[in-house]
């Protein structure tokens, strides 16, 4: 089982206004894993307009991130 959890803090609020998702994926393999954090950080960033922060927690998630977001850059030399 795999676990992400998803704090959602509205920014012109009190910061006791945190909200928090946890949610626990079965059976999903480690390609379906990458692309699903890589879909909640975008929806992350959507949201961002709004005014809501999101933080995202999970295990590699910024390694992920990094490299389902990368142009490819760099890497030819």
């Amino acid at each position: 089982m795999k676990t992400v959890t998803c704090n959602l803090l509205r920014k012109n609020k009190k910061a006791n206004n945190t909200k928090t998702v946890v949610l626990d994926v079965e059976g999903i393999s480690q390609g379906q894993w990458s692309t699903f954090l890589l879909e909640l950080n975008l929806i992350k960033k959507e949201w961002r307009s709004y005014g809501v922060d999101v933080k995202l927690k999970a295990n590699s998630i910024k390694k992920i991130i990094e490299k389902g977001t990368s142009n490819g850059s760099g890497k030819w030399i």
